[in-house]
């Protein structure tokens, strides 16, 4: 059996077709044109192991986009209505392909030829609308961000609701697409119990509710020789400090103009939360050697870096360009705590930096808004062992019992480690194999 795993999102996809494999399936990684590409350049396989020649030759990259212009059909069908004008799009098309330019959507060949001749697909962002295009249907859909991409995530329904009409009638055309292509997966994934379940259930579309299994957590450490100098730095500096705290998930949380209060109050990762709460740290505890290390990743870096001026902590706060992930951990395993993300909303489960977190054993610092014994409950194992943040006043009382506390801090990554062994992993990968090869 040939598996297609289409599109690399946060390198979901990678590791799961290195979990595949390591189970014994013929699992391909197909990558879309963007995929590791621009402000995604970290989110690329090289990026993310140590091993990439042993995994290259089961790594395709596509020229398909993972956007609206990948299922828009044939526009000059609307554009040039009249036979008389064909012409003019036949010498458009051949001088832009002289150019080495493209304005005309993927033919239904083109997504054929780069698509076909697997017996199982796995996919999210606009697979499922692309793969209905050319006449397939995924077999496991999941999506890879809070909501479902193109069809209900806020990021898609607000930029819907404020553009313009052609823009908005093309969007809409999408969404429908999106909605189709869904339906016609065998099945969908999902294990985010706030605004995802909330746009499946408005959609009326059936979920498996089961988490991704997106950190690879089977390779060997590096050789420190192979780690950038900022990296080698960074470890010297965690070295020399009583505690170190790690935040490197994006930083997003001054309001953008085209969300609602009530729609950014869900989208917010309020990462300003750790910085305010460290500055009250430092002043509880005056003697305490304590570091933070941000990276500059999403699009409040500079305000937060005014904020930590005004709060007067640069001497106690070090930042780090963008990495790898394959960097990443290595940075992750040498610190005492990991902060993920702050959100507000009931039942919203962390992202790819908590199970970051996790997987090198380190308390995950974390929104977790789940009442007693829901968690459980939802996903039928109990929730890690963590730092949990149900508000802002717990962060600074987290942060003082770990300063205060090494042996505990270091019981609660040991129980990180086994309980993401145990409940995430090969393990989890396992399932969504089992769940995949299912017959039809």
């Amino acid at each position: 059996m040939k598996i297609a795993l289409i599109g690399n999102m946060n390198n979901n996809n990678f590791a799961l077709m290195r979990y595949f494999r390591d189970l014994g399936a013929d699992a391909h990684l197909l990558l879309y044109k963007g995929d590791g590409a621009n402000t995604l350049s970290h989110f690329c396989p090289e990026n993310d192991t140590w091993e990439i020649e042993r995994w290259a030759p089961f790594i395709h990259q596509t020229k398909i986009e993972n956007g609206p212009f990948s299922i828009l059909g044939n526009p000059e069908r609307l554009i040039f209505p009249y036979q008389p004008l064909c012409y003019l799009k036949y010498a458009i098309k051949f001088l832009m392909r002289r150019q080495g330019r493209r304005i005309l959507p993927p033919t239904v060949s083109e997504l054929r030829a780069a698509f076909s001749g697997y017996d199982r697909y796995v996919g999210s962002g606009l697979s499922p609308a692309i793969l209905n295009r050319m006449g397939l249907a995924l077999d496991i859909f999941y999506p890879y961000a809070t909501g479902i991409e193109f069809l209900a995530s806020p990021e898609f329904l607000s930029l819907k609701m404020n553009s313009r009409y052609l823009i908005r009638k093309t969007l809409e055309r999408v969404e429908a697409a999106q909605r189709t292509g869904i339906d016609r997966a065998r099945f969908c994934l999902n294990a985010e119990m706030s605004v995802t379940r909330n746009a499946f259930q408005a959609n009326q579309i059936k979920f498996i509710t089961l988490a991704i299994p997106m950190v690879y957590s089977q390779e060997l450490p590096p050789n420190e020789r192979r780690l950038s100098a900022e990296l080698i730095a960074a470890k010297k500096e965690i070295e020399d400090s009583d505690l170190a705290i790690l935040m490197h998930s994006r930083l997003m949380w001054c309001k953008q103009a085209t969300f609602t209060n009530s729609e950014w109050a869900s989208w917010s990762k309020n990462s300003d939360w750790l910085v305010r709460e460290f500055a009250r740290l430092l002043v509880m505890r005056p003697g305490l050697k304590a570091r933070l290390f941000i990276l500059e990743y999403g699009p409040d870096i500079e305000a937060t870096k005014a904020l930590s001026t005004e709060l007067g902590i640069e001497h106690a706060m070090t930042w780090l360009p963008k990495m790898a992930r394959r960097e990443l951990m290595s940075l992750i395993a040498a610190c005492d705590i990991g902060v993920g993300e702050f959100y507000r909303d009931h039942g919203v489960l962390w992202g790819g930096t908590g199970w970051e977190v996790l997987s090198q054993g380190k308390p995950l610092l974390q929104s977790y808004n789940f009442d007693d014994g829901e968690y459980e409950a939802i996903f039928g194992y109990p929730p890690p062992p963590m730092l949990p943040v149900k508000s802002r006043d717990c962060i600074l009382r987290h942060l003082i019992d770990m300063a205060d506390h090494a042996e505990k801090r270091k019981a609660i990554g040991r129980g990180a480690a086994e309980w993401f062994g145990r409940y995430n992993g090969i393990g989890l990968a396992a399932q969504w194999l089992n769940i995949l090869t299912r017959p039809n």
